[in-house]
């Protein structure tokens, strides 16, 4: 495969109708009379030079060195390019167009079949016996295919953060998928290998990125990819290299913009206390933290920490006083940047994660002291959050964790996303505020009780998930049968959805 046509998938997949490439500068594609810069590098002189070999081989450079340009025909697939070659002052400058015109691709002549020289056909009957083929090494792609590949796998991100994906998944040896609403989706673009796997490590984490990924067998990484942040991890994988690429959003969202009633902004109203953010993996909890921390930003004068893993929004100067730190950089873990958090004054401790013990032991002595303290827990409701905090104790300290819950707990929120039907996903909740009788069945263990006094507590705030689901139902957003799926207690699904 020549170095260049991995660039060239990109103008195939993005539909340009032609792209530029000059030494030093980054490729160009034109689409819809529009420039679009890729988002890459710049092409250094060695790799367009290596372009410049393979389309104008050695018998032809002379016309090209008299001359100062030259053009050519090349084919990928079934696709089709005209490629005008130009000498610059700075090294060389490529047009390439899409061409309409049919070239005629000559199959290389077949392979001869080695024989012993034993085997000379003087003897018709006699069988010729074929030598066994020896077996040929598998030599790496060259630096500049790799690099160039490497600008195709950037591109592929870039696309997909335009078409709102959540994730990029990219494995050796198979097909490039992306995340949208939901659902993995197959894009149309050949599969990656090692070196250009490495070679994509390499750009968004540097060349010690690549190092550790190639030296430990997984590394995480953060970028920028275009117009999009992203982060990723390397790993190794049974077939080779694998790189996982979530696309973070970039603007600071409201609670509006992500679905979610205004009124969860009373949550961040209050002086103190725990307030958990509960859901499965990718239901945007972190996102709803950011939502909360940016209203409370335009709203009251506080001193914000957060603790992050890694940090996806980076909150503009508002009323607060906002520190955003990130583990692994600044702090060498949620519990070591919580104990830190103690002595910087804050009013508002924002935790990515409650996931161990001694996490969630810091963070329930902060919200007793006076702080309150944002947090997120992997679980399938308020129930559920709340025995997975207890169970992260010893079983000789649950009773005191059960006692200091009930005490700081102020709220849970649950979220779930789900397809609509016009496309997209919104965002179904479960609200339980904590009010004496849940402090009781806290402290007493009886967390099977939550989801009947969620079921009958509406004057006391209880947005049970049922009834959620029911309203975005009968709004007709999401199919009511995409969303009595969602439900845990289908019978009151129902009874929400007569009304």
């Amino acid at each position: 495969m020549a170095a260049i046509d991995s660039l060239l998938r990109v103008m195939s997949v993005r539909g340009a109708e032609a792209m530029i490439i000059s030494t030093g500068q980054v490729p160009t594609l034109r689409r819809g009379g529009q420039a679009e810069p890729l988002a890459m590098p710049p092409i250094d002189p060695v790799m367009v030079l290596a372009f410049v070999d393979e389309l104008v081989p050695p018998p032809g450079r002379d016309a090209l060195d008299a001359r100062g340009s030259a053009e050519v025909n090349h084919a990928v697939g079934a696709d089709r390019y005209t490629i005008a070659i130009e000498r610059t002052t700075s090294g060389f400058r490529l047009l390439i167009r899409a061409s309409r015109a049919t070239v005629a691709v000559v199959p290389p002549p077949p392979t001869p079949t080695p024989v012993s020289s034993t085997n000379a056909p003087t003897a018709p009957n006699v069988p010729r016996t074929r030598t066994a083929p020896t077996p040929r090494a598998v030599e790496p792609s060259p630096p500049s295919a790799s690099l160039a590949s490497a600008a195709v796998l950037l591109s592929t991100i870039d696309h997909a953060a335009e078409r709102q994906a959540s994730d990029v998944l990219l494995s050796a040896g198979m097909a490039p998928r992306a995340r949208i609403d939901g659902e993995l989706v197959e894009l149309e673009l050949a599969s990656p290998s090692d070196g250009e796997l490495l070679a994509l490590v390499a750009h968004l984490g540097g060349a010690h990125a690549a190092a550790a990924l190639e030296r430990d067998g997984a590394v995480d990484f953060g970028a920028t990819v275009g117009a999009a942040r992203v982060r990723g991890h390397g790993f190794a994988h049974e077939r080779g290299l694998g790189v996982a690429i979530r696309v973070l959003r970039t603007d600071v969202p409201t609670l509006g913009s992500l679905g979610l009633p205004d009124d969860l902004g009373t949550l961040v109203a209050q002086r103190s206390g725990l307030v958990l953010v509960a859901g499965p993996t990718g239901s945007g909890k972190s996102t709803t933290l950011v939502a909360l921390i940016a209203l409370l930003n335009r709203t009251r004068a506080r001193h914000v920490i957060t603790l992050e893993d890694p940090i996806e929004f980076l909150h503009p100067p508002g009323r607060c006083l906002i520190h955003q730190r990130e583990v692994g950089r600044h702090a060498a873990s949620f519990a070591a940047g919580l104990r830190a958090a103690l002595r910087e004054a804050p009013d508002v401790i924002v935790v990515g994660e409650l996931r161990d013990p001694e996490t969630i032991s810091i963070a329930l002595t902060a919200a007793e002291t006076g702080h309150l303290v944002l947090g997120t827990v992997h679980a399938p409701g308020a129930a559920g959050a709340i025995d997975r905090l207890i169970d992260g104790y010893p079983a000789h300290q649950q009773g005191q964790a059960r006692a200091q819950l009930a005490a700081a707990l102020r709220c849970v929120v649950t979220q779930y996303l789900l397809p609509t039907r016009s496309g997209g996903r919104t965002v179904a909740i479960e609200r339980v505020p904590v009010t004496p009788a849940i402090s009781t069945l806290i402290r007493s263990g009886e967390l099977q009780m939550v989801a009947t006094h969620v079921q009958t507590g509406r004057d006391a705030g209880m947005v049970p998930l049922e009834r959620s689901l029911a309203r975005l139902a009968r709004t007709g957003l999401v199919d009511p049968a995409v969303a009595r799926a969602a439900a845990v207690d289908h019978d009151y699904f129902d009874r929400a959805m007569r009304g």
